[in-house]
């Protein structure tokens, strides 16, 4: 993969978690798109980004199966993460579900906005080796009549592990296959 990358060829670099590096096809988009930006920053700022943005999520969209109006962009996953967590009206007694595998700033997160709301935060153990097929089932089983939301990366930030998203839990449950 080494090739696809901009990295120094000198370093092994496996934080693409945090200050992930792009591989080179994503980052020549990035700046042609940057260089588009920087060569009337007001056109395409004040008056093209607005439908650039619409065109991306309802892009997004389709791809998901959500509804557009549903989506929005945010800077990285914490942000997005703190944006959700912030938004619950979590009461006392509550409880918020996550794994033993979340990103240490999300997982942050979470247990100050319920220890706030006087919720409880509690992390289901994933055991490794990974057993995709009992990820579903073993979070269900985690959930109570306190639980409030179930909070899961699908891709998990230390261990790099895939859980499964909701389309392919959907599949496996309509005796589809999943990866």
């Amino acid at each position: 993969m080494r090739e696809h990358f901009l990295l120094d060829p000198d370093i092994v670099f496996l934080n693409h978690g945090s200050f992930g590096a792009c591989p080179k096809p994503v980052f020549a988009e990035f700046q042609r798109w940057q260089l588009e930006m920087e060569r009337n920053p007001v056109e395409f700022l004040g008056r093209r980004s607005g439908s650039l943005l619409a065109a991306a999520r309802e892009h997004l969209a389709a791809y998901l199966g959500a509804d557009a109006a549903d989506l929005v962009f945010v800077a990285n996953a914490t942000t997005g993460v703190n944006t959700v967590a912030q938004s619950l009206a979590l009461q006392p007694g509550d409880e918020v579900l996550a794994t033993d595998h979340e990103y240490g700033a999300c997982d942050a997160t979470w247990r100050v906005v319920c220890a706030k709301a006087g919720a409880h935060y509690r992390r289901v153990e994933v055991p490794l080796p990974f057993d995709c097929s009992s990820f579903v089932d073993r979070m269900m089983a985690a959930v109570t009549p306190r639980t409030k939301l179930v909070f899961a990366s699908h891709i998990t930030s230390t261990t790099a592990l895939i859980f499964p998203s909701p389309h392919s839990a959907q599949r496996r449950a309509n005796g589809g296959s999943s990866r």
